[in-house]
């Protein structure tokens, strides 16, 4: 992972990026190469800048959720996508850059994915768009910036020491010593299952959301890609990917209400998955972690993307 991170990125000389990607590099990796073509596509062919006549270009703009995180290059949501709409009919270029917030995105729109005038624009948003990431940012950021994240972490620690994430890291160390281990593993189990059903339950997405600055800098970045989608004379799109840890006592939906109500005030058309990925899954069928897809979950992610982009 620490070898990917040093070869597919590299330091940015845009001050908001920190890091961006590296062109033509590609590192193996269990799940097959991790890489960015010439373009900073994760693609294996390069595409003309001006679309395809007969085919309709869709851009995927997010984070890893459209680079594939844990993902062969065939199964990522912008190959996936491009099955569900009919790849005849359909071009789908993914613009997913691992750990970019919305501010970033807003600004790899303009100087990465404006440039191949895509007629539709959709916005894949990730629940922790208001962090500061890490991964490529702890391997590239410069001493400030790493401080700027560390105070970010302590915040959070002061306001909820006690945590779904500090209970699972607590039970881990236990288990480490553990005279049974099985025993322990299901005493953590069952600890973070009773703290979820909690009404005091709180993790690090209910916190930073409730901090006026992160929000306040994650829907003025809405805006201005609303504002350059619509100036491109695309259409924009904007998909609320939720988090995927339990659909039995979801505690985020306010917050994704709160980014709905943003993304449609910037201009954007606002589709949740959540009811459809509901109905139709378990989240542990479609999860690697809380955040990220496997090969079934982003097959069910492209298949609802499609259903709305096309009927818009």
């Amino acid at each position: 992972l620490h070898r990917m991170i040093s070869t597919i990125y590299r330091r940015s000389d845009v001050p908001v990026f920190v890091y961006e990607p590296a062109p033509n590099t590609s590192v193996p990796m269990p799940y097959g190469p991790a890489s960015f073509g010439a373009q900073s596509m994760r693609d294996d062919h390069e595409h003309a800048l001006a679309p395809e006549s007969g085919r309709t270009r869709v851009a995927l703009v997010g984070d890893s959720l459209v680079w594939g995180e844990e993902l062969a290059a065939e199964k990522t949501l912008p190959k996936a996508l491009e099955r569900a709409l009919d790849a005849s009919k359909w071009e789908v270029l993914g613009f997913g850059v691992t750990g970019y917030d919305t501010v970033q995105e807003a600004e790899w729109y303009r100087r990465a994915v404006r440039a191949f005038h895509p007629a539709v624009v959709v916005v894949v948003y990730c629940m922790n768009d208001v962090f500061i990431a890490s991964g490529p940012f702890n391997r590239w950021a410069t001493p400030e910036e790493l401080r700027a994240k560390d105070a970010h972490d302590a915040l959070v620690d002061e306001l909820a020491p006690v945590r779904e994430e500090t209970i699972e890291d607590l039970s881990r160390r236990e288990e480490e010593h553990a005279f049974s281990r099985l025993f322990a593993r299901a005493r953590t189990i069952w600890r973070v299952r009773r703290y979820e059903n909690d009404p005091a339950y709180t993790d690090e997405y209910l916190l930073l959301y409730g901090q006026k600055k992160n929000f306040d800098r994650m829907t003025g970045a809405l805006a201005r890609l609303a504002g350059d989608i619509r100036e491109d004379g695309a259409s924009a799109h904007l998909v609320i990917s939720p988090i995927l840890r339990s659909w039995n006592r979801y505690h985020w939906s306010g917050l994704e209400a709160r980014v709905a109500e943003a993304g449609r005030a910037a201009g954007f058309v606002v589709h949740d998955p959540l009811p459809t990925l509901r109905a139709s899954h378990r989240p542990e069928d479609v999860r690697v972690d809380s955040l990220h897809y496997n090969a079934p979950g982003t097959e069910a992610l492209a298949a609802f993307i499609a259903h709305e982009i096309d009927a818009k």
